[in-house]
């Protein structure tokens, strides 16, 4: 799956080009599908000097930031995970008959589990698609 910084939409599997706006992933391909540097003015392959328009360069801190921001979520869970634990562990000591308010509380924590595990195709793209919001943002305010 890959992601197109050009047209913002996910293109399925391991594609050459953006099925929606037909740029390539960070290469200028030739017609007969060389793979150039962005640089390039013909093809190193076979001397074609029609090159496909590679989407735009993606700055060196968005995937980093996609990359913290998608842990998020995740490392809430762990930290309340263990919270949880560590509180049905104490219960488990002081008073038994607490432990079906914690069964239910660990249902709901294995819920909560289940739907991270089933998140991340929807979520990251609606990270990238507030990303590329406020880069565009940020650029127009800037020509102003």
């Amino acid at each position: 799956m890959r992601y197109c910084y050009s047209c913002n939409q996910i293109t399925t599997g391991k594609p050459l080009f953006c099925n929606h706006c037909g740029r390539s992933y960070n290469v200028k391909l030739c017609s007969r599908l060389h793979a150039n540097p962005r640089s390039a003015e013909a093809c190193s392959q076979c001397g074609s000097r029609d090159l496909s328009t590679p989407q735009p360069r993606v700055p060196f801190w968005v995937p980093v930031v996609e990359f913290f921001v998608s842990l998020i979520p995740g490392l809430v869970l762990v930290v309340i995970s263990a919270l949880v634990i560590g509180a049905f562990l104490v219960e488990l000591v002081r008073s038994p008959r607490m432990l079906c308010a914690f069964l239910f509380l660990g249902i709901a924590l294995g819920f909560l589990w289940w739907v991270w595990s089933e998140l991340p195709s929807w979520f990251r793209s609606a990270i990238y698609r507030m990303l590329k919001r406020k880069r565009d943002g940020d650029e127009r305010r800037d020509r102003r």
